[in-house]
């Protein structure tokens, strides 16, 4: 793709962002970030050999400014975000429902990455009343994701629930089971903690 289709591809999702929530930061950082969506979207990279979040420019910086390294994390849905956190944080808990990309991301991991990242491989289970029960309800453990239609993600979501209350400094959602995740997610984050969920 040449740069000037690039650019208007940008400029059209910017416009639609500043649309959607107008003002002036989000313009300067429309124009700031620009170089860094261009690499990131080139057919050669990806969000884990960036070692970034699969978030917008402007979530990134803002967790840049806000991560300290003592902070322990724990996130729902593995990938470019685990090495960041890893090169950031004391420690990471991690937890993925999908093997292949467990297996992937394992290898990724250096020895010093590996050392600070718990990460569980916790897959779905059939659920045998998946059709009485409603994504967006916290206590059925469900997916609206058409692939994972009839699976459970009650293991996934309570993988949380080993560690003691006000534990963690940060916890992101952005796995399976999103409302689920949510919910138990409160409870595990210290008072002045961060609940980073992803769209």
């Amino acid at each position: 793709m040449s740069s000037s289709s690039d650019a208007v591809i940008y400029l059209k999702m910017s416009i639609r962002s500043f649309l959607q929530r107008p003002g002036l930061g989000l313009i300067s950082s429309g124009f700031r970030h620009y170089s860094d969506w261009k690499i990131y979207n080139s057919p050669e990279k990806s969000s884990s050999m960036e070692r970034l979040p699969w978030i917008t420019f402007s979530a990134i910086d803002h967790l840049k400014k806000i991560v300290r390294p003592e902070m322990t994390v724990f996130e729902y849905g593995s990938g470019g975000s685990t090495l960041f956190w890893a090169s950031r944080v004391k420690k990471i808990i991690s937890v993925e429902h999908d093997k292949g990309w467990f297996e992937r991301m394992r290898r990724e991991m250096s020895d010093a990455v590996a050392a600070k990242v718990q990460y569980l491989l916790i897959e779905p289970v059939k659920d045998a009343h998946f059709g009485t029960k409603n994504f967006e309800n916290p206590d059925d453990y469900i997916s609206s994701g058409e692939h994972f239609a009839g699976k459970n993600f009650e293991a996934y979501v309570k993988s949380i629930d080993r560690y003691p209350d006000s534990h963690f400094d940060i916890i992101v959602v952005d796995g399976r089971a999103r409302p689920s995740c949510i919910k138990h997610s409160i409870p595990k984050l210290k008072r002045d903690g961060w609940l980073v969920v992803d769209n």
